[in-house]
């Protein structure tokens, strides 16, 4: 399991035009932020199976130890079966919902909803959550977002179905295919 080294970005207008969801794209980025180091060992209560494991696999030996350390305390002072809620899984919830609403104010700007119109992505359970959080008007345009970029995804895989030599293993259609099937590795637990 490999986790990114995060980048700089500051609100998701930054990635729209990412191949993928850009909405998995940043949360992406922040899941790798976190795990890195931005959050702080005693912001860390508990952890899910996928982010513990993602925490072992980083580089920063020193901080996944003091992390896991943490919640081995933690859970000791437990009695049974009772376990908190992972905490990257719930500061990931936080800021896509952050994200979501960003998004949906940039498509008031007429350019940034045309732009989505013809070539932005959203991945299937973005689509969802955002049509959710949508005023009525902007709904149908979601739907048709989600919609052709499925009808895309359904064009390559059906390339690599009749040319499988062309396909790179976990990546380009394949991972573009799980990614909008699913979102992103580690989001929405």
């Amino acid at each position: 399991m490999r986790i990114s080294n995060p980048i700089k970005i500051d609100n998701i207008s930054q990635v729209l035009a990412k191949s993928g969801c850009a909405v998995c794209a940043y949360l992406k980025n922040e899941q790798a932020a976190l795990l890195k180091g931005a959050m702080k060992p005693e912001e860390v209560s508990d952890l899910c199976n996928f982010h513990a494991w993602a925490l072992a696999a980083t580089s920063d030996v020193r901080h996944a130890a003091a992390v896991l350390l943490r919640v081995l305390k933690q859970r000791a002072g437990r009695k049974g079966d009772q376990r908190n809620r992972c905490s990257v899984c719930d500061r990931l919830l936080a800021q896509e919902v952050e994200e979501l609403k960003e998004l949906l104010s940039t498509f008031r700007s007429g350019l940034v909803l045309k732009w989505m119109e013809q070539q932005g992505t959203i991945c299937s359970v973005h689509g969802d959550h955002l049509r959710q959080l949508a005023p009525e008007d902007l709904r149908s345009t979601i739907d048709e977002i989600v919609h052709r970029t499925s009808a895309n995804l359904e064009a390559d895989l059906q390339a690599l179905l009749m040319h499988p030599g062309h396909a790179r293993t976990g990546g380009g259609a394949l991972g573009r295919a799980a990614e909008f099937l699913t979102s992103q590795r580690g989001v929405n637990r």
